[in-house]
């Protein structure tokens, strides 16, 4: 019953979303035309205009799945929905922007688009604010609740009771605690052990239970069977708590190979959808990047040409995902000897570490000093990137020579696609700290989130504009 009602309320939010996103269309098209603004020309008819509506609502429905606004709200906070809720409708105005471009639909007023996109955004954030609000306010009354089961009562367990209590607003209420014989009847927390293992099966028969959190030993788990098909024989949702491994970074995640199911400790970002939608920027943005900067590439090709002998471009062996080699690309900066030049020039380094950098280095041409000030020299990783060895936003791809030389823990910067630009290129790129280069990057994978990449991507932008490369 309560699976039919939560697929019966599902529906009906994705239904007033659409109509939100509808009206929001209808709005916005309503209050441009009446702009009474000498510099704007009229919109076309709206009948021109709606058939646009047959990507946008599934777009925009897509997006707020994809960035975690559906879904229970009974443990998410408001802020966590706000974000959702921004998020995917930023990357809605980007997507259906390129688009837009991409098929050269001369008939979209882009001040339309703007007040279009803002409508909708307001219009769903306050609708989203309300459903919050009003829940919220439901179950601390008592409405609308979810009673658990806890199986186990140690720390861990009381831990986990704990967090459940102070959140009132989530509408979960802790039916008690199974545990040993001689637990029962002890209190644990503000709750009690109210049975053994041996009656789990009649306090679910007695009782109203939604939810049976596991969250006992690992000495136990040779029991978990029977009791997890106890919850499955009556229809209740059984969950594991894998919390029992203390890994500081790895995070548990599921996941099932041909009908077999896997608990997987990753310590890298693992979800599906923003990763696809990284990959997905990096297609559209290299694509286009290299159509729109063809002009550029011609003229820097040139200028290398006129001023120096050798290619225009350079290629070196690096290491992408997990140290797999690839032949990066580059305008060439310096004299074509320069590879051998190296070992000469090696005491001289001024990075601690396997890097190599110096302030004056002797090799680098007139041309490939400006070009790396302006940071114009990485232009043509965006073949690496459309080749998928390089990614946009990432830890800077290593020699091999450098991997060689790096510490254990140095090696997890190769656990994600290297980019063109990352953490430290915009906030440290002075900074001749190599383990201080190092931690920026494990912390860009640690807390990484498509925001971030987008912040680091703005940022970069105003590093080339004011030219502060090396």
């Amino acid at each position: 019953m309560l699976r039919e009602q939560s697929e019966f309320i599902s529906k009906l939010v994705l239904c007033i979303d659409g109509a939100v996103v509808a009206s929001s269309f209808a709005i916005a098209y309503v209050c441009r035309d009446y702009l009474d603004l000498r510099y704007l020309h009229p919109l076309p008819p709206l009948n021109e205009y709606l058939p646009m509506l047959i990507l946008l609502i599934p777009l925009w429905i897509i997006l707020l799945k994809a960035f975690g606004a559906y879904g229970s709200m009974r443990e998410k906070g408001f802020g966590k929905i706000f974000w959702s809720v921004f998020e995917a409708s930023l990357v809605a105005s980007f997507a259906f922007a390129t688009i837009a471009y991409l098929l050269n639909l001369d008939i979209l007023s882009r001040s339309f688009l703007l007040l279009f996109f803002a409508t909708a955004a307001s219009l769903l954030l306050v609708e989203k604010s309300l459903a919050f609000l009003v829940l919220r306010n439901v179950r601390r009354k008592g409405l609308n609740y979810r009673v658990m089961l806890i199986v186990g009562s140690g720390p861990r367990a009381l831990n986990f009771a704990r967090i459940i209590e102070s959140h009132a607003e989530w509408g979960i209420r802790i039916l008690g605690f199974i545990d040993e014989p001689e637990m029962m009847g002890k209190a644990v927390g503000s709750g009690r052990v109210i049975g053994t293992f041996d009656d789990m099966a009649r306090i679910l028969d007695e009782n109203v239970v939604d939810e049976v959190i596991f969250i006992m030993p690992r000495q136990w788990f040779d029991r978990l069977e029977n009791y997890i098909k106890i919850c499955e024989k009556v229809g209740v949702k059984a969950t594991i708590a894998v919390d029992f491994f203390d890994t500081a970074i790895a995070k548990p995640g599921v996941r099932e190979i041909e009908g077999v199911p896997l608990l997987t400790f990753d310590s890298t970002p693992r979800d599906v959808v923003f990763l696809s939608l990284k990959r997905t920027l990096d297609l559209v943005g290299s694509a286009v990047g290299l159509l729109m900067l063809s002009p550029l590439f011609l003229a820097i090709a040139l200028a290398i040409k006129l001023t120096s002998r050798g290619p225009v471009f350079f290629s070196q062996i690096r290491c992408s995902l997990r140290g797999r080699p690839f032949k990066i690309l580059k305008f060439r900066t310096m004299v074509v000897d320069a590879e051998a030049r190296m070992k000469e020039l090696r005491k001289l380094n001024e990075l601690e570490g396997p890097a190599f950098k110096i302030k004056n280095d002797p090799r680098i041409t007139a041309v490939g000093r400006f070009l790396r000030k302006t940071s114009l020299d990485e232009l043509p990783q965006l073949i690496n990137v459309l080749m998928g060895d390089m990614s946009l936003v990432g830890p800077r791809p290593p020699l091999p020579s450098e991997v060689e030389r790096y510490e254990r823990w140095q090696r997890r910067r190769l656990s994600m696609r290297p980019g063109i630009t990352c953490i430290h290129e915009v906030v440290a790129r002075n900074n001749k700290d190599f383990n201080y280069w190092m931690k920026l990057d494990l912390e860009y994978i640690d807390n990484w989130c498509f925001r971030l990449d987008l912040k680091i991507l703005a940022m970069t932008v105003m590093t080339v504009v004011r030219g502060t490369g090396c």
